[in-house]
């Protein structure tokens, strides 16, 4: 099925099959995040968001591992199934998973052994503290089936099935709200509740994530996995962009905490955690459109028809900027009305939030350029400069903001690190796609 849609189909079409599943898996995969932050609001109030929020580096150290392994193992693997070498595709695809255990398992035993040091690492104030440490703790004890479960959606796609994910990843979301409404909502529990049904939602979604597998008609198998250093090698080389820069987004969103514990305080983050959660929202969509992107560019790179790989990387980006403009266009009209999603009544906390995402926001049109030009670079095994673009957006030029712009601008100045970021990496993109393409071009 890969093989006709990849090598001959229209590609406007092809991208669109696979954007449009691609987008709603990447939303469902988000929304007990988002879900979870709306009831925490709603019912713990800009306390137990600002907890939330200090937690999501431990959310982007996760996903920076399971990107890793994800990316990298199933460039690989659509590489192999591109050039019918399925014996070798079945190798990469076994040894992913034994990575992806291994990395989960390490990241939930420092997350408990340490909580009380790893918390006060994450910034958590005297008031933030035993909230933050009770939702760290409990959600640690779900890493595993977090970070298989997006290695196993990766692999799926790289087969051509993009549905199945949608589904999976459903079942998480259907279990996952009700259970959050009701420790929260009637049993008045605390923030690790909130974790505690993200976790418990899991459970059936990875494991129907793990049937597949086990199917006939599926192309991949499990195995005994083979030991080869080669392979691993190249699954974290290649993995390497997109989980350094997620890894980095954890970065960043720390310094961004005690920037804004410094000059603002606890209620800061909490606005934080409102921009967050609602740009999680198109970061998610430029997400989708990238993982759309990856099997139709891995593919016609093995195949050695660049046109098609770099006529997708096109039409990616115009869809991103589309929707950037009209998401920027919708918080900078409707913005409170977002807000109040999550709190009520908090006039000081809603008039921050509104502000800090009208400037906030400029970013909204710039972030996919970036992001699948970096996406593309690692489809094309070129992870060295996808690193160089995807670190310059998500971390260099944003803690340069950082550190520039309070003393500049004072508080209001820290909201403009994310839109200079992007702005300035866009040149960046330009330079180095044109760069491999050209290089390919002549080696073939």
């Amino acid at each position: 099925m890969s093989d006709e849609l990849f090598a001959k189909g229209k590609i406007s079409r092809v991208f669109i099959k696979f954007a449009i599943p691609s987008i709603l898996t990447s939303l469902l995969m988000i929304s007990t995040f988002l879900v979870d932050g709306i009831l925490i609001g709603r019912f713990l109030g800009p306390e137990g968001l600002a907890s939330f929020i200090l937690v999501f580096p431990m959310f982007s150290f996760l996903g920076a591992l399971a990107f890793v392994v994800a990316s990298g193992g199933s460039t690989i693997v659509g590489k192999y199934l591109g050039e019918n070498k399925i014996k070798e595709a079945n190798r990469a695809f076994n040894l992913a998973l034994i990575l992806a255990i291994l990395f989960s398992v390490a990241l939930s035993a420092v997350s408990l052994i340490f909580a009380d040091d790893v918390t006060r690492l994450l910034g958590a104030t005297e008031l933030l503290f035993e909230s933050t440490k009770d939702y760290l703790s409990t959600l640690a004890v779900f890493f595993i089936l977090f970070l298989v479960g997006i290695v196993l959606q990766f692999f799926i796609r790289n087969e051509g099935n993009s549905i199945y994910p949608i589904k999976t990843t459903m079942v998480a979301v259907v279990i996952n709200v009700p259970l959050t409404y009701v420790f929260l909502g009637v049993f008045n529990m605390g923030l690790g509740a909130a974790a505690l049904g993200s976790g418990i939602s899991l459970i059936p979604s990875t494991a129907l994530l793990i049937i597949y597998f086990l199917k006939k008609k599926a192309i991949l198998s499990y195995g005994k996995p083979t030991f080869n250093l080669s392979i691993i090698k190249k699954i974290l080389y290649n993995g390497s962009s997109e989980g350094l820069s997620e890894f980095s987004v954890g970065i960043v969103v720390l310094v961004f905490n005690l920037t804004l514990i410094r000059h603002l305080g606890e209620i800061g983050i909490a606005a934080f955690a409102i921009i967050s959660l609602t740009s999680l929202i198109l970061i998610m969509i430029n997400f989708g459109l990238s993982i759309a992107l990856q099997p139709m560019v891995s593919y016609n790179f093995g195949a050695k028809s660049m046109k098609r790989a770099k006529d997708t990387l096109k039409i990616a980006i115009k869809s991103s900027v589309v929707i950037g403009i009209a998401f920027y266009i919708a918080v900078f009209v409707f913005g409170e009305h977002f807000i109040e999603l999550f709190v009520e009544g908090d006039e000081r906390l809603t008039t921050i939030t509104f502000e800090a995402i009208r400037v906030y926001g400029l970013s909204y049109i710039f972030i996919g350029i970036n992001l699948l030009s970096s996406a593309y670079l690692t489809s094309l095994h070129r992870p060295k400069i996808s690193l160089i673009v995807s670190m310059s957006y998500n971390l260099i030029f944003v803690i340069i903001g950082l550190l520039a712009f309070p003393h500049l601008f004072g508080a209001p100045g820290i909201w403009w690190a994310v839109p200079f970021a992007n702005i300035a990496t866009i040149l960046i993109s330009i330079y180095f796609v044109k760069k491999a393409n050209k290089e390919i071009v002549e080696n073939v």
